[in-house]
C-alpha cells in the first residue's frame, strides 16, 4: 500500500525497530501487489529517483497506520499485527524513493531519500484499507501455484 508519511514519523518507526534488538523479528514474509509496485515505481521515476531504500520498521500497538477491517464484528485475520512485545508490533518494511545512488571505494552504498515538504512516499506490504500483507499463507501448509 502506498502512503505518505512525515519524515519524523518514519524516523520514529525506524527507531522503534532499531532500538529494540531483543524483540523477535516474527515476520516471515510480505506481499506487495505488482500493480502497487508498478505505480510506486512510476511515482519514484516522477521524483527522479534512481534507487529505493528499504527501511525496517515496527509500530507501537496504538500507532499502526493500516486499516482495521471488521468481519463478523471481529478484526479480520489479515488486519492483525503480531505483537513482538506488549508495546510493539512485528517487523515490516517500507520502501522509499531515493536518489544519488553511489558506493565508495569500500563498496558502502549510499543515497538520499527524496523528501517533499517534509514527507516521504512509501510502499509497504498490504493493501489500502484491507490488510497488512504480512505472513501470508503459502510457504508452509498451502501449496504454491504453479505457472
Amino acid at each position: 500500500m502506498q502512503q505518505i508519511f512525515s519524515t519524523g514519523q518514519l524516523n520514529e518507526w525506524q527507531s522503534d525497530f532499531g532500538d529494540n534488538h531483543t524483540l523477535p523479528f516474527v515476520t516471515t514474509s510480505a506481499l506487495i501487489e505488482l500493480k502497487d509496485l508498478e505505480e510506486f515505481i512510476t511515482k519514484c521515476k516522477e521524483q527522479q529517483a534512481d534507487c529505493v531504500r528499504v527501511y525496517f520498521l515496527r509500530f507501537k500497538l496504538n500507532d499502526i497506520p493500516t486499516a482495521k477491517v471488521l468481519v463478523d464484528e471481529k478484526l479480520a485475520e489479515g488486519c492483525k499485527w503480531q505483537e513482538a512485545s506488549p508495546e510493539f508490533t512485528q517487523a515490516t518494511i517500507a520502501m522509499v524513493p531515493a536518489k544519488n545512488f553511489k558506493h565508495d571505494e569500500k563498496y558502502i552504498f549510499s543515497a538520499d531519500d527524496i523528501v517533499v515538504e517534509n514527507h516521504l512516499l512509501t510502499l509497504m506490504p498490504g493493501t489500502d484499507n484491507q490488510g497488512t500483507g504480512l505472513n501470508p499463507p503459502g510457504r508452509s501448509g498451502i501449496p504454491a501455484v504453479k505457472a
